[in-house]
């Protein structure tokens, strides 16, 4: 029986140790998951692996990801909102921000950044301080263009082989669609910029924007929730 019991005792300690090592014990959220469907994970740069939770944090340098059928909302510090669609992986690349206070007004401060990148999947975005005084602080970079704001609420996906939900299957490369604001897309093709109600599909990295008449099959019938709403 005490064997059993030092058995137990050490296989929760390892699990409380791999909890702890798996959240960046001194590093400030980016965060917080306000909706969170199905499966949803975090990896941190050096590998570890943690589930995220409705109301739990998401840091500076994590991928998160989707499993199929599952969401995540995301509400950054500044205000931004980032709605996952299913089985997408989402990377915080950078993110620093640190409110001031100006006139009453809240204003993300000049050394503030936020910079994403999507490598697979899509979302929908409502952009937030950061970003609206200088464009350059913010950024998502694809495997086809990086996107910049003009204050923003805008959805992409990156179809590669893997948006086989659409029928007919879409032609692989980015589809982006604007509900306010504006976005601009930048590749070695050059630099396209869509307003609302505007939509665009970039084939590859060389490959410049070719507007769409119509809402694109792979963004689906309807665009996602709106970030602002998913509590």
């Amino acid at each position: 029986m005490m064997k059993r019991a030092g058995m137990w005792m050490t296989m929760l300690t390892a699990a409380w140790l791999w909890s702890s090592a798996a959240v960046p014990a001194a590093e400030t959220a980016a965060g917080t998951a306000t909706l969170v469907t199905g499966q949803v994970s975090a990896a941190s740069p050096s590998g570890e692996i943690r589930s995220v939770v409705r109301g739990g944090p998401v840091y500076p340098g994590e991928v998160i990801t989707t499993a199929g059928s599952s969401y995540v909302n995301i509400e950054f510090t500044d205000g931004g909102r980032v709605l996952l669609r299913p089985e997408s992986r989402f990377a915080i690349e950078r993110y620093q921000y640190a409110a001031t206070q100006t006139a009453g007004q809240t204003q993300a401060a000049p050394q503030e950044s936020a910079f994403f990148r999507l490598l697979k999947g899509g979302f929908r975005a409502v952009s937030g301080l950061i970003g609206h005084t200088r464009r350059e602080d913010y950024g998502v970079q694809t495997p086809v263009a990086t996107i910049g704001i003009r204050g923003t609420d805008y959805e992409v996906r990156y179809c590669n082989g893997d948006c086989g939900d659409v029928s007919p299957v879409p032609q692989n490369g980015l589809y982006t669609g604007v509900q306010s604001g504006a976005i601009a897309l930048t590749n070695s093709g050059g630099t396209a910029t869509t307003s609302a109600g505007q939509y665009l599909f970039i084939a590859g990295p060389t490959n410049v924007g070719v507007p769409q008449t119509l809402r694109p099959a792979a963004l689906g019938q309807n665009p996602l929730p709106d970030p602002k709403t998913c509590n």
